[in-house]
């Protein structure tokens, strides 16, 4: 196996513009200005002749065609799999707005959108050229006290960190992946500066640890976020729970050996579509009620769920099975029960299992059936009740799949 790592700055400057994250009236005046450059981090994997690659943005979400498109571009530059390359976003709510062509505001720039395009193009060469020889390994903790259920306050999300790392034969890191499943948002809609928010500011620390920018791979976080831990929201705040997180996750120690042998895959879809009657009715009878969960971001969503006639996904998602290693692909928001499963599922076989949210695309909210009708994210959710379920049994059985097909291979070796 070889490995190797880039990184580029996706920062505009010296021009004006906005940010995404928020649909408040104040984030549709300009950026006041840059705290923090956001960045995309790379890591290319190489098992024999497959390659694998994976790229991280702090952006708040990637649109489908979005990453067609830069799939393509980066497929024939490199001739790498197209259905071998992941691109995720850190769900930064306070990143830039600029590459997003179908955003509320309408506000897209298409020089900003190509300067984008060529900043993954360099971050993928700075990995071939950094390729070299290495090993993996691995380990996890359960980190509290910072981030939870988000809906249950006092209950845990998914909480578990795992830090997967790449040593050259030097034995110094090659490639480091971290897979946290929290949202990246610790300040407030009022915030009008540039920042690469909690996931890299995260990434940042953990270079002053490791002497290596990790990859942040953001997990099943629908319902997880600093939501009752905040002691404010504002970069105070960042700045402490970045620190205190950096801190806890640089203590993991990677002491499980993980093979990465071969590269195997699976692709999956699933349609969703809902002629939004039963939603309708329970959108209008939660308007109609005095439920304490209203609140005027809650009451304009479901204000704006009534005008739509029907809703129509084609998702697609999937799983990679890097030798002992599983990472499951989603274009969305996986609630953290889902999260738990997919890891158990893996674990059950024999292999790591990791999470890697709002990648390749973006389409709503995927939580557990009796999470519906409980929070912001099911109330009005057109996604309907059990569909999510369906998702998760496919992943699943696509792993099963998927190691049962590596395992007959190494028998026949």
């Amino acid at each position: 196996m070889k490995v190797g790592r880039g990184r580029v700055c996706l920062s505009p400057y010296n021009k004006e513009f906005y940010l995404i994250g928020y649909k408040t009236p104040f984030r549709n005046s300009p950026a006041e200005g840059i705290h923090d450059d956001i960045f995309c981090n790379g890591l290319l994997i190489e098992v024999d002749d497959k390659k694998i690659f994976l790229v991280s943005l702090d952006f708040l979400e990637l649109e489908d065609e979005m990453v067609a498109d830069a799939k393509s571009r980066l497929s024939k530059a490199y001739d790498i799999d197209r259905d071998l390359i992941m691109m995720s976003a850190t769900h930064n709510h306070s990143s830039i707005m600029s590459y997003h062509k179908h955003w509320h505001s309408g506000i897209f720039e298409p020089d900003y959108y190509e300067f984008v395009m060529n900043q993954l193009l360099l971050v993928c060469q700075q990995c071939f050229e950094s390729l070299q020889p290495a090993t993996a390994a691995y380990g996890s903790d359960i980190i509290v006290g910072y981030y939870g259920n988000r809906n249950h306050p006092g209950a845990l999300a998914d909480n578990e960190v795992t830090v997967i790392t790449f040593n050259n034969s030097e034995g110094k890191a090659a490639g480091v992946i971290v897979n946290i499943a929290v949202h990246s948002t610790v300040l407030s809609a009022k915030n009008n500066l540039l920042t690469s928010e909690l996931a890299g500011n995260i990434c940042s620390r953990l270079e002053k640890e490791w002497g290596i920018y990790p990859l942040m791979l953001i997990g099943a976080a629908a319902d997880s976020s600093n939501r009752h831990q905040r002691q404010g929201d504002d970069f105070t705040e960042l700045e402490r729970v970045a620190e205190a997180l950096a801190d806890r996750i640089s203590q993991i120690r990677q002491v499980h050996p993980l093979s990465i042998d071969r590269i195997a895959y699976q692709t999956l879809s699933h349609t969703i579509y809902n002629d939004m009657v039963d939603t309708h009715q329970e959108v209008q009878h939660f308007l109609d009620s005095d439920s304490p969960l209203k609140n005027p971001g809650l009451i304009n969503k479901c204000q704006e769920i009534l005008q739509v006639d029907h809703f129509y996904q084609q998702l697609e998602f999937g799983v990679y099975q890097l030798g002992e290693l599983q990472i499951y692909s989603f274009p969305g928001e996986l609630g953290s029960a889902f999260g738990i499963q997919l890891k158990k599922a893996s674990a059950a076989h024999g292999c790591l299992g990791i999470v890697a949210g709002y990648t390749n695309g973006f389409h709503y909210y995927f939580l557990p059936k009796e999470e519906y009708g409980l929070s912001f994210e099911t109330i009005g959710n057109p996604v309907p009740l059990g569909e999510p379920e369906k998702i998760i049994i496919k992943m699943i059985q696509s792993a099963l799949l998927l190691n049962s097909q590596v395992l007959e291979e190494q028998g026949n070796e």
